[in-house]
């Protein structure tokens, strides 16, 4: 029997994924990165997220707070998991309790956040409008569940200090709407390395077809150092478009 300190390739219990998921193979953790943008501006490029709008990545933790749009009695004092990181770039898993008696009513979070990458809703009540990781004067979001969803939907995400991580893949697909019918539509795959202070860096690009859809894996895969934000972006020519994109990785403790 293959220890959790090994990766096998061979063996009763040695498929590699299905020990990467058990939490068998030693430092390393695999993360699925999933997203969709409802409207991507025709002419313009967003960031596969809830928000339908381009992304902003804060230089210090100014994700301090977490609210619902209007009131949600049912969703009162429900508890929410935001996944991010920390002042320090270190993991941060934390639960939010919304406010009790009304739930657009800001809660500041434990720990401030430079980034956050998920939020869940930890509740049997299904959240009848968005709540929102949002800055203390409410005017930014950075993470958003929508409607009925009771997840992020965002392929974005930022490697802990002292990881790396490992892109196996990204995808994308195409959402058809009425109306809707782009010249040509790039998904492109970005890094920005805030280790180095670097701006943002295009690592690769894949045209997504109007009636279609593509996954493209990596072999061998793409590296990321600590502290680099990893993102998709669509930007969809002579109309907007509906697209659903995302990638995997799989998360090393250096």
């Amino acid at each position: 029997m293959a220890s959790n300190h090994s990766i096998t390739q061979s063996g009763q219990d040695g498929n590699f994924d299905l020990q990467l998921v058990r939490g068998q193979i030693y430092k390393h953790t695999h993360i699925n990165k999933f997203g969709r943008n409802t409207s991507v501006a025709a002419a313009g490029t967003e960031e596969i997220w809830d928000g339908s709008a381009a992304y902003s990545y804060p230089a210090t933790a100014l994700m301090t707070r977490i609210s619902q749009t209007t009131d949600q009695e049912a969703l009162r004092g429900a508890t929410v998991e935001v996944q991010g990181l920390d002042a320090n770039w270190a993991l941060s898993i934390q639960n939010a309790t919304l406010n009790a008696s009304d739930t657009t009513t800001a809660v500041v979070l434990t720990t401030p956040l430079i980034r956050v990458f998920r939020m869940r809703i930890l509740s049997s009540v299904v959240a009848d409008s968005t709540v929102r990781v949002h800055n203390t004067a409410e005017n930014q979001d950075y993470a958003i569940i929508s409607v009925g969803k009771q997840q992020t939907q965002m392929a974005i995400y930022t490697v802990p200090a002292d990881h790396s991580a490992y892109v196996t893949n990204y995808y994308a697909f195409h959402n058809p709407t009425v109306g809707q019918t782009f010249t040509s539509n790039p998904i492109e795959l970005w890094a920005r390395d805030n280790a180095n202070g670097y701006a943002p860096q295009l690592k690769h690009i894949v045209g997504l077809p109007e009636d279609g859809q593509f996954q493209y894996n990596f072999n061998p895969y793409y590296a990321f150092g600590e502290k680099t934000d990893i993102y998709l972006t669509s930007s969809p020519v002579a109309a907007a478009a509906d697209v659903s994109a995302g990638f995997d990785l799989i998360l090393v403790r250096d």
